[in-house]
């Protein structure tokens, strides 16, 4: 059990006075603060994480395991090579543009057959998955390494151990409000508080990080990051418009907006990649090397 575990169960059993409540908590931030800030690759954002990458595979392919028991999985087929294809590429741009984390990854993309869900997900560790639905929405292969490039841009920076560390701290903040006033409703609304004000935004902040980095995985794999633009109004279109304030997503508007400012740096990426001989099919793509940063 990690240590911010251990402080919640402390706070929801034990009733503190503000005296000797507000200190300790500020004691354990400190001491976190000062032991769990680490760098999101590729963006150079701080960010605050008390767990270490091998924990986070850990629980990743926990997690993964769980979410394979009811999942009808496709594991041969036109579908299943297309996704393969396209994600090994994606695997070997990562590994070019992230090698430190993306070495330890495993790099597992498994596709589960269920048309109405246009999804995909990656867990940390690279447990991966992509959704039939999703392959039937995609227009093309670059649409599809768009969204797999952004799904595994969330393992690389590392977003599943922020976000346990996020929930746990602020399960600890809205406890302690209860216990400094001994009332269940002032932790109940301290807890929704943080929810809407700090963990809602901050996860719009990770999902446009996704974006950028998945964007110049995709690019560097091969794939033109100009099919960003025309997924996501497709996306916009379909799916109607959303109140971002409390959406753990951007909207399609501000994601396409941010999505055409990083364009040109994409696409220059792109076009090297290109240039540099990318060929069409996976085990030819491996032994490419990185397009030289400029």
């Amino acid at each position: 059990m990690t240590t911010l575990s251990m402080c919640t169960l402390y706070f929801k059993r034990a009733r503190l006075s503000i005296a000797a409540a507000l200190p300790l908590i500020a004691t354990l931030i400190l001491c976190a603060a000062m032991t769990a800030c680490t760098t999101v690759s590729g963006t150079g954002r701080k960010q605050f994480n008390v767990y270490s990458p091998s924990q986070e595979n850990a629980m990743g392919a926990q997690a993964y395991e769980e979410e394979m028991k009811n999942a009808k999985i496709i594991s041969s087929g036109s579908v299943f090579d297309r996704v393969q294809k396209v994600g090994a590429r994606i695997a070997t741009a990562a590994k070019q543009r992230h090698p430190e984390i993306a070495n330890t990854m495993v790099w597992k993309w498994t596709v589960i057959d269920d048309p109405k869900m246009v999804n995909a997900w990656m867990l940390p560790g690279g447990y991966g998955a992509v959704y039939t639905g999703l392959v039937n929405f995609v227009q093309s292969d670059d649409e599809l390494a768009i969204v797999m490039g952004h799904e595994a841009a969330h393992a690389i920076a590392r977003h599943g151990g922020e976000r346990m560390t996020q929930g746990a701290a602020a399960q600890i903040g809205a406890t302690a409000a209860g216990v400094a006033t001994d009332s269940e409703a002032i932790a109940q609304g301290a807890a929704m508080g943080l929810q809407a004000g700090i963990l809602l935004p901050y996860s719009r902040k990770q999902e446009s990080e996704a974006d950028e980095l998945g964007l110049f995985i995709a690019a560097q794999a091969g794939y033109d990051p100009r099919s960003a633009i025309s997924l996501w109004r497709r996306m916009q279109s379909q799916g109607g418009a959303k109140i971002e304030f409390l959406s753990t997503h951007p909207s399609e508007g501000t994601r396409i907006e941010l999505l055409q400012q990083q364009m040109p740096q994409a696409y220059a990426i792109y076009k090297r990649t290109r240039v540099d001989g990318t060929a069409t099919d996976a085990k030819d793509f491996a032994n490419t090397k990185p397009p030289a940063s400029k």
